[in-house]
């Protein structure tokens, strides 16, 4: 944006300042003016001013629960994505101040905090009735709420309380109490009765409850049980999973006119099988001789799958222009004075109170590091994608002989470009390698393993890896290797050319391969690359 590099360049020739009057108090740490800087009221430092003191017994307790209740629902609703940041650390601090001051918002705090033990105790101790046993429910302290329920109420809580203890048996008089009520009652009752090996009685308590969501459950359980017919009429009549299984029975069956149909029906929704569905559709109405549903099933298919049948995305919309945002010369006094934490806050401070002010903000958080924020902030217009890391994504793409264009869509669905990221598998870094697989790339660079929370290094090695692949996946050629080696790099190369040699084909294991993950994995990086390709890259 112009402004933002008219501006750089007026901050440039600006000699460095000392820090605003805020944070020079922050920056002193004195209780008492830190204190006045928390009294002053808005702004960012004001909260970070009274966090810093809520732990003063000196202050009144009441002031000090007021600070630690501002800031932590300060930092739940922004959600930054970095150390220190995390709200629970700071509802922790929060929520037994709150009770001690006899504050009413003290039973809130602490539901944020369940299901640890100390949570749902305070709630049992501050709350009653249906709020304290919804509480209790949607913060997963089943154990609790089993004990707060009198006998004969919420046979529904109860009932789903049980199931997700694990105890069926215990559960079926209360799904029966529920269902009693309420026929929604059923599919829980069925799904139960499925865990307890009662099939047969599975299957009519799930077709007791007219919805899409029980044929669906009564269609995987005919499946499974070699009900084959009789699961397809189920999956016709559920959700798009249901009609996604249907047209899987269906090929396997050889019955694929009957399966084209049921694609285009999904590539017409919105599900989340929609592109995989139109992609399907266009290959199958191509096998078969269907001129008019292979068109419609390529003027359905939008996002990355696009790219594989020759159609290139639409490019992401461009974002709406924006002033110079005010926190602007702010944000950048602090990063000059080496700030760039309390930069940071402003900026989300920012965001936090004018959302729609976005435009103009999302650069500075580019230009602070914090990509992950400012793509969740512009997402879906073209400013979503940023060349984070540009050196060294472009040096080392081109090193390897790849689009750097395909190594900036592969980090972007990766980490947001976070190299601080770390997946509930243990995935590291910006490129999110297991530890294992990391150790392999270190074996191929003929080096140590390096740091994988190291921003180059982990570029590097994606880089090197994924041309690995490539190379593993050379019986393909153009966007269909590249199709077989992104798969790879989420499901694994053992994994992909197993699968591909199984279904005697790529596009024949990319709809029946047995992992959802690998199949919506490839969508987003395609998407992204096609994004890229179409976002012009700055000189």
């Amino acid at each position: 944006m112009r402004w933002l590099l008219l501006f750089l360049l007026i901050l440039a020739a600006c000699r460095a300042q000392d820090l605003p009057g805020p944070y020079a108090a922050l920056e002193k740490g004195n209780v008492e003016a830190l204190r006045q800087v928390a009294l002053g009221g808005e702004g960012y430092a004001g909260l970070l001013a009274g966090w810093l003191v809520v732990r003063e017994e000196d202050l009144p307790l009441s002031e000090r629960a007021e600070y630690a209740w501002r800031y932590a629902l300060f930092l739940e609703e922004v959600r930054a994505f970095e150390p220190g940041w995390e709200a629970e650390a700071a509802w922790g601090v929060a929520a037994p101040l709150l009770e001690r001051a006899g504050d009413v918002r003290a039973f809130s705090a602490w539901a944020r905090l369940l299901p640890r033990e100390e949570a749902a105790q305070a709630l049992l101790r501050l709350g009653q009735g249906e709020r304290l046993w919804e509480a209790l429910f949607r913060g997963r302290a089943y154990e609790a709420l089993l004990k707060a329920l009198p006998e004969g109420q919420r046979p529904d809580l109860r009932a789903q309380a049980l199931y997700r203890l694990g105890r069926y048996e215990e559960a079926l008089p209360h799904y029966r109490a529920w269902a009693e009520a309420d026929p929604r009652g059923y599919l829980g009752l069925g799904y139960a009765l499925w865990r307890l090996g009662r099939r047969e009685e599975a299957l009519r308590a799930f077709a007791r409850y007219d919805h899409p969501e029980s044929r669906l459950a009564e269609g995987r359980l005919l499946e499974a049980t070699g009900k084959v017919e009789e699961a397809l009429v189920r999956y016709r009549e559920g959700p798009p999973e249901g009609l996604w299984r249907a047209t899987a029975l269906l090929e396997r069956l050889g019955r694929k006119a009957e399966a084209l149909p049921l694609y285009l029906a999904l590539a017409r929704g919105e599900s989340p099988y929609a592109d995989d569905a139109a992609l399907r559709a266009y290959l199958l109405a191509g096998e078969l001789g269907k001129k008019e549903a292979q068109q419609e099933a390529y003027a359905r298919l939008e996002g990355g799958l696009g790219l594989l049948v020759g159609k290139a995305p639409s490019p992401p919309p461009q974002a709406p222009g924006a002033p110079m945002p005010e926190v602007a010369p702010l944000v950048e006094a602090l990063a000059r004075a080496g700030r760039e934490a309390w930069a940071r806050g402003e900026v989300r401070y920012a965001l936090w109170r004018r959302p729609e002010d976005w435009p103009a903000l999302v650069p500075l958080l580019y230009r602070l590091g914090a990509y992950r924020e400012g793509i969740r902030a512009a997402w879906p217009t073209a400013l979503a994608y940023p060349r984070a890391y540009r050196a060294w994504v472009e040096g080392y793409a081109r090193r390897e002989g790849l689009d750097p264009d395909l190594l900036f869509a592969l980090l972007h669905v990766e980490s947001r470009f976070d190299p601080r990221a770390v997946s509930a598998t243990g995935a590291l870094g910006l490129a999110q390698f297991l530890r294992s697989t990391w150790a392999d790339v270190a074996r191929m660079l003929g080096e140590p393993p390096a740091d994988p929370l190291d921003p180059e290094s982990a570029i590097r090695y994606a880089a090197r890896y994924l041309r690995w692949l490539m190379e593993r996946c050379a019986a393909f050629s153009g966007v269909e290797q590249l199709a077989c080696a992104l798969t790879a790099y989420n499901g694994g190369i053992g994994y992909t050319l197993r699968g591909v040699a199984r279904e005697g084909g790529l596009f024949a294991f990319l709809r029946f391969q047995e992992r959802d993950e690998p199949r919506e994995y490839l969508a987003r990086v395609l998407s992204a690359y096609a994004a890229y390709k179409a976002t012009p890259s700055p000189p």
